[in-house]
Parts: structure tokens; C-alpha cells; sequence
């Protein structure tokens, strides 16, 4: 049976089956499940405060490693360098994060969360170890490992990748 070609004559990327809208991809059940488990860390009253993903992503970035500049969260986060900049100032009005000049290279700019910033961080995680834990409960031990392993190695990929682009 001879392989279907595109018009270009080169085969298609994806059987037509597969982007059936009701046979969702690996990729799509992650987005929903993201999706899911962000609307409900949103729901919780972390300090009165609602932070965006990005928000929460820089402050566990910073958390990780504070005073850090901001290209090394750029890289760090794989967000755009104008969406830091714009979440940052947000989070600095609020009192979250502190922003200074670098005292070895003034055009670079440092970021270290306050003591709210850390306070706020402690409810965060606290919250997504609540929401991890319920939507773990249903995997055992051996699903929860094989699934670690599986979407860790999607990621390394992704990253690589992107690595690889960013170079070309």
C-alpha cells in the first residue's frame, strides 16, 4: 500500500486521525491538566493576592535562587524578556520582589524577592503540594515514577531543542 503524500510529495506529519478533535494528544492533555490545576491554585487566597503563571514562576525561580539578574530569569524561565519586565514591575509596586542595579554592571538589574514575596512563595507551594498530592492519589508508586521519567524526558527534549533553534 503506497504512502499518502501531501501535495509537496512529502508524507503527512500527522494521520488525519490524529487531528481528530475527538482523540486529543498527549500535548493537549497536558495543556487541559496545566490549565486545571492553574484555575485551582487561583482559587485559593494566597495573602489576597492573585498572581498570573508567570508571576508565580518568577517568584519560585527567585525562591530557588534569589538576587538573580534578569536575563538569568529569562533564561531560567524560558519567558520573554519584555514579560519579565512588565510582571517585575508589577510585583515590585506590590511590595513582592526588590529590584537593584548590579554593583559589576550597572545595565544589568537584579531581583530578589522581600520578606512578602518569601511569605507569599511558602502559601504557594504549600498550595500546589496540596493539588499535586490530589491529583496524584489515583497513580501508584510505579505510575507515579514512570510518569516522572516520561515527562521529564519531554522537557529535556523541548529545552534542547529550543537550545538548538535559538543557536541556528
Amino acid at each position: 500500500m503506497p504512502v499518502k503524500r501531501n501535495v509537496n510529495g512529502n508524507p503527512p506529519e500527522m494521520e488525519d486521525d490524529a487531528l481528530n478533535k475527538d482523540k486529543p494528544t498527549p500535548m493537549m492533555v497536558l495543556n487541559e491538566i496545566s490549565r486545571i490545576m492553574g484555575a485551582r491554585i487561583r482559587s485559593k487566597d494566597i495573602e489576597g493576592v492573585t498572581l498570573q503563571k508567570s508571576a508565580r514562576l518568577l517568584l519560585c525561580e527567585l525562591a530557588h535562587k534569589d538576587d538573580r539578574t534578569q536575563l538569568e530569569l529569562v533564561k531560567a524561565t524560558h519567558l520573554k524578556a519584555p514579560t519579565i519586565s512588565v510582571v517585575l514591575q508589577k510585583l515590585e509596586k506590590e511590595g513582592i520582589v526588590s529590584r537593584k542595579s548590579d554593583e559589576y554592571d550597572l545595565r544589568a538589574t537584579r531581583v530578589s524577592l522581600t520578606q512578602k514575596g518569601r511569605d507569599i512563595d511558602t502559601q504557594i507551594r504549600k498550595t500546589i503540594h496540596e493539588e499535586d498530592k490530589i491529583a496524584m492519589e489515583v497513580l501508584s508508586e510505579t505510575e507515579y515514577e514512570t510518569l516522572m521519567k516520561i515527562l521529564c524526558k519531554i522537557r529535556d527534549h523541548l529545552v534542547e531543542d529550543e537550545s538548538k533553534e535559538e543557536q541556528d
